[in-house]
C-alpha cells in the first residue's frame, strides 16, 4: 500500500498535507510527492494504491485540477481523492446548480445568463430583492444583495462588459465579510496591495475576470442562519452559522452553534441521500429553508473549514450518534484506502473555530 500526494504547483505548503503526512506515518503506510514536471510522472501514477490531488480556491489550482483529475480517475481509472465526480464542480456555482437540479435535488432558485439582452429582460419583470453572486468565492465574499432593479442593470453592465475581478469587487461588502477583522483585512487586502507597490507582484495574477455569465438567487426572508452539513462517505456532522448582525449572510460569520439536538435532521437526510446518489467521497452542504420551511441547499463543496463538528461523534446514515474523536483526512483515507483499521494519531488541531464564539 503506498500513497501519491501530488504537488500544486507554485504552492509549497498546505496543512492538510501534513495531517496525511501524520496519519501515513502513524500508520507505517509509504507515501511520495508527485510531481507533474517529472518525466516518469505518468509511469509513476500508476504504481500507487491512493492519489491526493486536493486543490483550493485559486483559479490556477482549479484549472490543474480540471486538466489531471479526468485523466486519472476517469480514464486510467485510479483511486484519487478527491476523485472526478466529488470535485469537478468545486468553487463554481453555476455547475453545482446545473448538477442538483438536473437531479431534482431541492436547491434554492438560481438564475444563470450567458447573453446581456436575455438577462435584461429577466430582470425588468423580476422581484426584488435578489441575491447576486460569482461563481466563485467562500466565507459570503462575492456575494452581494440586489435591491433595485437599477443596481441590477449596473451589474449585468459590468458582467456582460469588462468584468468583475473577483479580488476587487464589493470591498464594503468584503470587509463586512470578514467581520471588520483587521487580521483578516489584512492578509486578504493590505497585504497583496503591500506586495504590488513594493514587491512588484500583481495580487491578482492568480484571477481572470467574471465575464459574460450573470448569476442571480432568489431571497428567502426570515434565514437567520444556515445549517452546515458534512458527510465523509457514511458518516455526518452538522453545525448552525448564525448571520452576521445586520446581513443575510452566514458563511463565515463566526457565530456558531454546534448542539447536535438543534441541527434539523431533515438536512442530514438530504445530505446523506446527494451524497449517495451523486456518488461524493465527501461533502460539505449548507441549508436555508424556503418559504414553508422546506430544507434548500445554498451551495455545496469538497472541501470545508475546519473541525468543531468533528469534536465528539458522528451520526450515520441511519442518524444514530456515534462518539469519539475525528479529523476529515482520517476519514478520507480510511475510506479511500478501503482500510478501515487505519489508526488516527494523537493528533492537535489549532482549529480557528474553535477560537470563534459558540453557542453553547
Amino acid at each position: 500500500m503506498k500513497v501519491g500526494i501530488i504537488k500544486i504547483p507554485k504552492v509549497s505548503f498546505r496543512s492538510m498535507f501534513e495531517v496525511y503526512e501524520k496519519i501515513l506515518q502513524h500508520n507505517d503506510i509509504d507515501y511520495d510527492y508527485l510531481d507533474i514536471h517529472d518525466d516518469k510522472f505518468w509511469d509513476k501514477v500508476t504504481t500507487y494504491s491512493l492519489l491526493i490531488l486536493r486543490v483550493s480556491q485559486n483559479q490556477d489550482e482549479i484549472r490543474f485540477y480540471e486538466n489531471l483529475m479526468p485523466i486519472l480517475s476517469n480514464y486510467l481509472h485510479l483511486s484519487c481523492y478527491p476523485n472526478y465526480k466529488t470535485a469537478w464542480h468545486y468553487d463554481d456555482k453555476i455547475k453545482q446548480y446545473y448538477l442538483l437540479k438536473a437531479h431534482n435535488i431541492p436547491v434554492v432558485e438560481t438564475y444563470v445568463f450567458y447573453e446581456k439582452k436575455k438577462a435584461n429582460e429577466w430582470i425588468n419583470d423580476a422581484d426584488f430583492p435578489l441575491i447576486f453572486k460569482l461563481k466563485g468565492g467562500a466565507g459570503s465574499t462575492n456575494v452581494k444583495m440586489v435591491r433595485s432593479r437599477r443596481i441590477a442593470k449596473k451589474l449585468i453592465n459590468r458582467s456582460f462588459g469588462s468584468g468583475i475581478m473577483q479580488e476587487k469587487f464589493d470591498y464594503f461588502g468584503k470587509l463586512k465579510a470578514l467581520n471588520y477583522d483587521l487580521t483578516k483585512i489584512a492578509k486578504y487586502h493590505l497585504k497583496p496591495l503591500a506586495n504590488k507597490y513594493f514587491r512588484g507582484k500583481d495580487p491578482y495574477n492568480n484571477y481572470l475576470p467574471h465575464k459574460n455569465y450573470i448569476l442571480l438567487q432568489k431571497f428567502y426572508p426570515g434565514n437567520d442562519y444556515d445549517t452546515r452539513v458534512a458527510i465523509i462517505g457514511k458518516r455526518a456532522w452538522a453545525f448552525k452559522r448564525f448571520n452576521r448582525k445586520n446581513d443575510f449572510r452566514a458563511s463565515g460569520s463566526n457565530n456558531y452553534d454546534v448542539k447536535r439536538e438543534n441541527i434539523d435532521k431533515q438536512c442530514l437526510k438530504i445530505a446523506f441521500e446527494v451524497s449517495k446518489k451523486l456518488g461524493f467521497q465527501s461533502m460539505a452542504f449548507d441549508f436555508i429553508y424556503d418559504e414553508k420551511k422546506n430544507p434548500l441547499i445554498i451551495e455545496i463543496s469538497y472541501t470545508y473549514g475546519d473541525y468543531p463538528e468533528f469534536s465528539d461523534g458522528y451520526w450515520d446514515e441511519n442518524l444514530n450518534w456515534h462518539d469519539g474523536f475525528y479529523v476529515p483526512e482520517y476519514l478520507e483515507l480510511v475510506d479511500a484506502l478501503n482500510y478501515p483499521e487505519l489508526k488516527l494519531p494523537d493528533i492537535t488541531i489549532d482549529s480557528p473555530y474553535r477560537k470563534a464564539k459558540m453557542n453553547k
